[in-house]
C-alpha cells in the first residue's frame, strides 16, 4: 500500500494561528463574563482595580472574537480551495 504524499498548504500555518489565538480570546472572554457575572459584587468593590486583560477584552473582546472568526472562516475557504492545486502541485514538483 503505498503511502500517500504529503503537501504543504500555506493556509494550514494560518488556520493553526488564527485557531489558537480564537481559543485564547474566547477563554479570557469566557473568564470576563464569569468574573463579571455578580453585578452587585463587582459594584461594592468597584475600588479594586480589573486587570488590564478584563478592561481590554470589555472594550475589544467582542471585536477580537469577531475578527477572528472571520479570519477563521476565509482560512476554510481558502484551505479547502486551493486543496487540489497544492497536491497538484507536489505530484508534478516529486517526479
Amino acid at each position: 500500500m503505498k503511502r500517500s504524499e504529503k503537501f504543504a498548504n500555506p493556509f494550514y500555518g494560518l488556520l493553526l494561528v488564527a485557531g489558537i489565538a480564537f481559543a485564547i480570546t474566547a477563554t479570557a472572554y469566557g473568564v470576563m463574563a464569569f468574573r463579571d457575572r455578580d453585578t452587585a459584587a463587582s459594584v461594592a468593590s468597584a475600588s479594586a482595580e480589573e486587570h488590564p486583560l478584563m478592561t481590554w477584552m470589555n472594550e475589544h473582546g467582542a471585536a477580537a472574537l469577531g475578527t477572528e472568526l472571520a479570519i477563521l472562516a476565509v482560512g476554510t475557504i481558502g484551505a479547502i480551495a486551493t486543496d487540489d492545486y497544492w497536491q497538484r502541485r507536489n505530484r508534478t514538483k516529486n517526479v
